[in-house]
């Protein structure tokens, strides 16, 4: 058969053949949503648990059960993934908050301060309150950043004064808030154990009476 009968059909071939492939490889809006959710999910825990720097973003997508190939699809930069990620993770359920099994509590504030400078909670560095987690590397990443954490601080800081003596300042949630925090990273950067559960109560200790002082 001359060449010339046989490209055309080759050709034609092809164009059904991509046609079929691309039909079968797109997805609905749905799924592009669910496998951002994903990504930021697993983003979180990861930049909680080694750090901004820590992470790149093989390791997010392996995380989420993903192929590398599609990060960029999802997001510009490692950078914009962090910003989202930190939203997500300031959001969560581990953060200075009263739950509502504290808001009934006889003392909500103590059960806070008690329960956020614990043993557990020191050692689910993944899950846990990002606070503690993600502050130096937000110290040195991009206004916007900055900003974002900067806005879910402040709700944090809302959580605190709720539980809050009648009439204490908004200092006194500063530093019952910085007690807390600090306190935390702290115990979680030394090597020992013993010297690290002793940071927790001493900081525990501290957070009551700042709490407690007229």
């Amino acid at each position: 058969m001359p060449d010339d009968d046989i490209c055309p059909a080759y050709f034609f071939l092809v164009i059904i053949l991509r046609s079929s492939y691309n039909a079968t490889v797109r997805y609905p809006k749905e799924h592009k949503a669910e496998t951002r959710k994903r990504i930021v999910s697993a983003a979180a825990r990861l930049f909680r648990q080694r750090g901004y720097d820590g992470v790149g973003v093989d390791a997010v997508m392996n995380e989420a059960g993903l192929t590398a190939g599609g990060f960029y699809a999802h997001f510009p930069s490692k950078e914009a993934l962090f910003a989202e990620a930190m939203v997500t993770a300031l959001g969560g359920e581990k953060n200075l908050r009263a739950s509502s099994r504290r808001a009934a509590a006889d003392d909500p504030l103590r059960d806070l301060i008690f329960s956020y400078l614990s043993r557990t909670h020191r050692d689910q560095v993944a899950d846990g309150c990002p606070l503690p987690a993600l502050t130096t590397d937000v110290a040195r990443a991009s206004h916007s950043t900055r900003e974002i954490y900067e806005q879910k601080f402040l709700s944090s800081l809302n959580n605190i004064e709720a539980v809050l003596p009648a009439g204490a300042d908004r200092d006194m949630a500063l530093a019952v808030i910085a007690q807390c925090v600090g306190g935390l990273m702290i115990s979680r950067a030394v090597k020992d154990e013993e010297l690290s559960n002793r940071i927790l109560k001493a900081c525990r200790a501290a957070a009551m009476k700042i709490s407690t002082d007229d």
